[in-house]
């Protein structure tokens, strides 16, 4: 039982891996993208088809699916190319459109949406490992990628992600801000 679960956890991470290789935005578009002698990063952002094929494909719910398409999912990926700590920190980043700023989605949010949606336990865990991790530290080398979630936007908006550098948070802040990112709608 214990080796089929990991073998299951390991797929789902390598699918979860393969979907963020794809174009980060529909329709050939240019992908969005930053890279800098500290940092590379780029934002991916999925169509509402790719999402319910990727959900449905881990045996979600159409209802579970539903909710899942009432946001907006921005997949940023980061790559720390310094020796000095790299900080994650969601709780960092801003969101705004025509200068109105947009909560996050945070990870306490799904829980209800489950519950209405009937999702049972396995696929949720499933949905966490897709977020991205609310803090984290990113060493030399290290990439992390996952989503990051948002109310849907039919207007472009802006995304300044600020990063706290050094192993005690004290270094430099690190701002990356990408301008013009739009939600990806049926249709687009």
């Amino acid at each position: 039982m214990q080796r089929s679960l990991c073998n299951a956890r390991i797929a789902t991470l390598l699918l979860f891996v393969a979907l963020l290789s794809q174009p980060a935005v529909a329709d050939g578009e240019t992908p969005l993208k930053f890279e800098d002698e500290q940092v590379s990063m780029r934002l991916v952002l999925r169509t509402p088809e790719q999402l319910s094929a990727f959900y449905q494909g881990r045996g979600f719910s159409q209802a579970a699916i539903d909710r899942i398409l009432e946001t907006c999912f921005i997949t940023p990926i980061i790559h720390n190319k310094t020796l000095d700590a790299l900080w994650l920190e969601l709780d960092q980043w801003q969101f705004d459109a025509a200068r109105q700023a947009l909560a996050r989605i945070k990870r306490d949010y799904w829980p209800e949406k489950w519950r209405e949606a009937g999702l049972p336990q396995a696929q949720q865990s499933t949905f966490g490992w897709t977020l991205m991790p609310e803090v984290r530290d990113l060493r030399l080398d290290e990439s992390v990628g996952g989503s990051v979630v948002i109310p849907m936007q039919s207007r472009p908006f802006t995304m300044t992600a600020n990063f706290h550098t050094g192993l005690d948070k004290k270094g430099t802040i690190k701002t990356i801000v990408f301008e013009g990112v739009q939600c990806v709608r049926n249709g687009q």
